[in-house]
């Protein structure tokens, strides 16, 4: 009787904790999926910031219509 309370009891507690492990995964998940396109746009602004930096001083001075001081952001 003892063997069969502990096999019920460990069946019964691996089910419980497979599940605490699901829900965990799957909220990590969620919580990447609603973050990708932030993540995205930070990661190109950072390779355009990058490539800017390559250009010469001189010619982002000259050419103010591809290299503005401010950019407004709504």
């Amino acid at each position: 009787m003892f063997w069969i309370v502990w096999i019920i009891a460990v069946i019964f507690s691996s089910l419980i904790f497979l599940n605490f492990i699901i829900a965990e995964v799957s909220a990590s998940y969620e919580k990447v999926k609603e973050e990708i396109d932030a993540l995205i746009y930070k990661e190109r602004a950072l390779l355009i910031a990058e490539a800017e930096d390559i250009i010469p001083k001189s010619v982002r001075q000259k050419n103010k219509e591809f290299f503005p001081e401010y950019i407004v952001i709504r």
